[in-house]
Formats: structure tokens, sequence, C-alpha cells
């Protein structure tokens, strides 16, 4: 029998910021929960954006340096960057659209003053793309605030006005400063300013230890187009310089349709794949196969006692206990407070078992509920009373159960929405019994009486 275990929500959390409550989420669910280990989050970061970077490095000095050499060359990453901003205005994500935004026009601006042999003005744009990255980081992309955005976006124009008359007017006197040394013998003889390098240095810090809590293919994208720009701005060919920036901008573009793949195929609240990727999953089905839906019981009532925050704690839990079911069985949000399961290859007597073992799990988890502090003016009689006692958070401990329903094809040619539907009828079945219980489709099981009664 497994061990129980203990979930906690305090209503406190409701307090916090978008990325504390992620980092909380994260912790508690630890190295079996909802978050992948190690080698899938090196993975999520590498693959495609890293990869796509190391492809650039690589082939740029001596296969695609042809490319740019072309009078169109050096706009291929503007093209690039300008094809992604409506797509991410789409997926209301600032973010990324202020991050195409700015990569427009750092690459305009440095390749403008290439031609100009103004290394002072080069200079300045290395220390403000990493300033903007910084910025960047501070919009929430959950919601779209557009009095944020007109500020953010009449930041970058300002600077590039900046960056417009610097071009035309000389100012070697002011910009000169940024090139001396903060550490002595740090990047000895290099044209790029010491601060430039630390404030790309700061960036990918911090846009790395956001991916290790989100896993987010937006700061992955962030991360390696910021190394494509400082690969840009530290080589001496303008046509390399051009090609890593156009390989900044894809690399934000790929995050885009990261993005939009995540939006529209998986559930933000409990990180599973959502209802349309369990209709496409379904639909390629053939051959032995079993689907579970699985509801939990009482919701309703649950959320009504507790409130949605804490049923949302609830939902994720489940989830994360349907992550660790056997057999390969996936895992879905099929909507509200039901999932589903599809277990390719085994009957309907083998998925019963790992069912059951998915149930018994769930029904094991202690849940505790603390509730908010005494009112104040309770606080206050307990003052007047000269009765000073460490007030205590009112406690419930509950439980949470499922109930599932387990189907399989009655044949070869049995269409996946009968089996779908038979799962449906079997859960309703284990509702009608009491819940808490697992129970397998009618057809299936007179099929299994008949077989042994020959």
């Amino acid at each position: 029998m497994p061990q129980s275990s203990t979930v906690r929500f305090e209503p406190r959390e409701l307090f916090l910021g978008p990325a504390q409550r992620t980092y909380r989420r994260v912790a508690a669910c630890g190295s079996n929960g909802m978050k992948p280990g190690l080698s899938a989050a090196l993975r999520k970061l590498v693959v495609p954006n890293g990869a796509l970077l190391a492809a650039a490095a690589i082939l740029l000095p001596w296969k695609l340096a042809g490319a740019f050499a072309l009078p169109a060359g050096e706009y291929i990453g503007l093209a690039i960057a300008a094809t992604g901003i409506p797509l991410a205005w789409r997926l209301r994500s600032p973010r990324l659209m202020l991050t195409l935004v700015l990569l427009l026009v750092t690459q305009w601006a440095w390749m403008t003053v290439w031609t100009t042999s103004r290394p002072e003005i080069r200079s300045a744009l290395a220390v403000l793309l990493p300033l903007n990255f910084a910025v960047l980081l501070l919009i929430d992309d959950a919601y779209v605030d557009w009095e944020a955005f007109a500020w953010w976006g009449g930041l970058i124009a300002v600077q590039a006005a900046v960056v417009a008359v610097m071009v035309e007017t000389d100012t070697t006197s002011i910009l000169r400063h940024l090139n001396r040394p903060l550490v002595p013998q740090v990047l000895h003889g290099s044209r790029f300013p010491q601060l430039a390098a630390l404030l790309f240095l700061g960036d990918g810090i911090a846009l790395l230890a956001v991916f290790a809590v989100t896993l987010k293919p937006r700061e992955s994208g962030l991360f390696w187009s910021l190394c494509a720009c400082f690969m840009a701005m530290n080589t001496a060919n303008p046509r390399r310089a051009a090609g890593y920036f156009a390989a900044a901008a894809v690399i934000v573009g790929l995050s885009v349709i990261e993005t939009a793949y995540l939006v529209g195929y998986h559930d933000e609240l409990t990180g599973l794949p959502a209802r349309r990727a369990f209709n496409q999953a379904v639909a390629a089905l053939d051959g032995e196969y079993a689907i579970a839906m699985v509801d939990v019981d009482h919701f309703k009532r649950f959320n009504d006692t507790f409130g949605h925050d804490a049923g949302d704690q609830v939902l994720r839990m489940v989830a994360e206990k349907m992550l660790q079911v056997g057999a390969g069985g996936k895992a879905f949000r099929y909507g509200g407070e039901e999932f589903a399961i599809i277990f390719r290859r085994i009957r309907a007597e083998e998925a019963l078992e790992h069912a059951e073992a998915l149930r018994r799990s769930i029904a094991e988890i202690s849940f505790v509920i603390r509730g908010p502090d005494r009112s104040q003016r309770r606080r206050q009689e307990r003052r007047q009373h000269h009765r000073p006692r460490k007030l205590r958070r009112e406690r419930f401990d509950t439980s949470v159960t499922v109930s599932i329903g387990v189907a399989e094809p009655a044949g070869p040619d049995t269409p996946a929405e009968n089996v779908i539907h038979a799962a449906d009828k079997a859960l309703y079945c284990a509702k009608e019994r009491g819940r808490n219980r697992v129970e397998i489709s009618v057809a299936r099981r007179l099929r299994a009486l008949a077989g042994r009664a020959i």
C-alpha cells in the first residue's frame, strides 16, 4: 500500500505573484510530480532553440554567409521578425511581440551603424539590448495590459530615436565611457564593452532561472535569442552578424509557434494535454487499447465549501497522480473535473488494475485545508480580556476520491467514439454505486461472464 501524503492549501497563496505560486507548486510536486526530470527539462531548453543556434554557429562561417552577401540578405532577419509579430499579437503574448520588435529595431540600428563605422554607437546598442531584455522580463504574459504595453513600446521607440540622433551627430565624447573596463584584464583586447557583457550574463542567468520554474518555450526562446544577439554583436563580419540576428528572430518565432501549441493543446491549470490533444490521440488509435474516464467525486460541493482555489489544488493533485499511472497510460484533461486516460496495446481488464491503483493512490491522500485567521473583532476582544494567545487557523482535514469507468473496443471496427461513450456509461455506473470505485463497461463484463460460463 502506498504511503498517504498531505496536500496543503494556504489562502495566503492568493496574494503571491504568479512566479512565486509556480515555484511553490513545483517544489511541492517533487521529483515524481507534474514537472519533468532534469533530462526532460534540459531537452526542453535545448530543443529546438539551442540546436538551431548551434547549427547557425556551425553553418554561418562557410555555408550560409553567401546568402547574407546578397543585397536582400541583411533583411532576412527583419522579414522573419516582422512575420512573427502578428502571430504573437493573436496569441496575446506581449513579451514575445515586444521581443520581436526589439530585434527589428536592434538589427536595423546595428547594420546601419556598421556602414557608418561608428564603434561607440555599437557599444551603446550592446548595452541597451540586454537592458531591454531585462525590462521585458517584467512583463506579465498572463494577461495583456495594453497600458503597460504602450509604455514598453514607447520606451523602445524613444531608444530608437536616440540611436538615430546619435548616428547623425558626434557622440564620441559621451559614449566612450561605455568602453572603460570595469574589471581589469577581463575581456582584455575585446571591442565588446564589459558593462554589456555583464548585462548579457545577468539576463542569461535570470532567463534560465525563470525557465527552471516555468519550463515554457517562451523563456527558452528568449534565452537563446539573447545568446544569438551576443554572438551577432561580437563578430567582426557584418554577414555573420546579420545571420545571427536572423537566427535570433527565427528562435523567437519558433517560441511563438510553440506557445500557440501549448495554448491549444495543453491545459494551463494542470499541465496535462487538453481536450483537443485527446481528440487527436483518439483519432490515431487502432488495434488493442482501452480508455478510462475519471471524474472527481462531489467536486461541486468541494468548490462550494472550500472555494475555487482549493478546487484548483485538487485538480492539480489528481493530475499529478494521473501522470504516474502504469502501463504507459496517457492522461488528459477532458473538461471540468473530468479526466481521461488512454491505454495502448492492453485489454480493459489490465487497464482496470492500473485504474484501481490510481483510485487508491488518490483516496489515500489527506487533503489539509487551512482556513483564514479569526476576525479582527475577536482578536480585539482577546486583547481587552488580557488573554494574549497565538491565534490558530481553522484546519479542515478532508479526502478526495475519484470514480473511474473503463472500456475497450468491442471489435476491430468499433469507432473510438463508442469506446468513449461506453467508458462514460461505466463511469456513471460507478457514481450510482456509491462513488470512489472503478467500473468496466457493461458489454465487456457480459462478454467476460459468457466466456466463463462456456
